[in-house]
């Protein structure tokens, strides 16, 4: 146990008074996501108006079509919104309270038959709490709506009657009903417009996801210094006169993976408190489940350490496999774009991604999330990083 907490505080102190390895570690991510986050985050606030909405009609009748018709034809209206017409009311809903939608008119299946009836009927605006102005203006829309059809429709059916009485068949009874067009009287007094606030998730700022992104990445790039001091010392004999002593082979690769381990820590703490004090980021309420997150990629970090070394014949050679795979993670696991914005065919990708659990678990935090709730994703990291570590043991030359 002594070899081995000798090799790690030995192994930590080279990495630590690098000063190359502390501006990758530290300096750049922070630059990073100064960078990312204050350029990224004032996309969409030019000076014109293009508020995403939606529109579900699940009225059978022609009553829903005709509303809708008349919201997507206004050139002013589509000057304001970007409107999407859609058919799942539920994926709608979801689109609000995650913030991808401004707001959203949900048309009922019953509109017409209510109308007709003569009992009042509601339409449901759903708005996203964080943009009250935006989703107000639709919801005003949505009302000038109501009454600009109610208008279109009665004189719709007053036509439609008049060209049912010039043809012979009268003013419509129920003896000639199947012959006489049937329109519903939709009148404002019957047609509210109900504004509700759909309950969001709370809503990461563009400078913390970045936050949460290059942490993750950056956390593996120690990795690549861990590994460097194993071929490095290999290539010396260190390694071979160090197996001459007591010292296992288990002491020594438990020794670096734990130098490592203990320079990811160090790093995820910096990086916390840093991000905390120039920009003000939240890392959420639960340092627990924070802490807990960091310290699996920690862990994977330590893993992928193994696995470089192991790979590597030079520091050269590690030089070029390590950053195409932290970049390979990075770029599948949500730091450079969200995830959800990734082409399919990488989403299998996502799966082995170290960095994909650990930013989803820190977003995840920030949004108020348990240690139950993230341990799914701390599982996932621990996973990946027990294997890289044990491909990397097994794999591993020390002479």
């Amino acid at each position: 146990m002594r070899t081995l907490l000798t090799i790690a505080r030995k192994d930590a102190t080279i990495i630590v008074r690098d000063r190359a390895a502390l501006l990758v570690m530290l300096a750049m991510p922070l630059g990073l996501i100064f960078i990312l986050g204050s350029a990224l985050g004032s996309i969409g606030e030019g000076d014109s108006l293009d508020i995403g909405v939606a529109i579900v009609n699940e009225d059978a009748w022609e009553t829903g079509g005709l509303f809708v018709d008349g919201l997507t034809s206004s050139e002013e209206i589509d000057e304001l919104f970007n409107i999407d017409v859609r058919d799942d009311a539920e994926a709608v809903r979801t689109d609000v309270e995650r913030g991808d939608l401004t707001a959203a008119l949900i048309i009922p299946g019953d509109l017409s038959a209510k109308i007709a009836a003569g009992e009042p009927v509601g339409l449901e605006v759903l708005q996203d709490p964080g943009s009250k102005i935006a989703a107000g203006i639709w919801a005003g829309v949505v009302r000038a709506g109501v009454a600009n059809a109610s208008a279109q429709i009665i004189a719709a059916h007053t036509l439609e009657e008049a060209v049912a009485e010039s043809q012979g068949f009268g003013a419509r009874t129920p003896a000639n009903a199947l012959f006489v067009p049937t329109m519903p009287q939709f009148t404002f007094t019957t047609v509210t417009v109900r504004e509700i606030e759909a309950e969001v998730e709370e809503q990461i700022s563009m400078i913390s996801y970045y936050s949460a992104g290059m942490t993750g990445m950056f956390l593996l790039f120690g990795s690549m210094f861990g590994a460097f001091a194993f071929v490095k010392e290999r290539r010396e004999q260190t390694l071979a006169r160090m197996l001459a002593t007591p010292a296992t082979k288990l002491a020594i690769v438990g020794g670096k993976a734990l130098g490592v381990l203990m320079i990811a820590v160090g790093q995820f703490a910096v990086l916390l408190v840093g991000t905390r004090m120039f920009f003000g980021v939240d890392w959420g309420s639960n340092i627990a489940a924070t802490v807990l997150v960091g310290l699996a990629e920690a862990l994977a970090a330590a893993g992928l350490a193994m696995t470089l070394a192991a790979l590597g014949k030079t520091e050269r050679t590690i030089g070029g496999i390590g950053p195409a795979a932290i970049m390979l993670f990075a770029a599948t696991g949500g730091s450079m774009i969200p995830t959800e914005q990734l082409p399919s065919f990488l989403l299998p990708v996502q799966v082995i991604s170290p960095v994909y659990w650990t930013v989803n678990g820190l977003l995840d935090v920030m949004r108020g999330a348990s240690v139950t709730d993230i341990l799914p994703n701390v599982g996932a990291v621990l996973l990946i990083g027990v294997v890289l570590f044990a491909f990397g043991v097994w794999q591993l030359r020390y002479e």
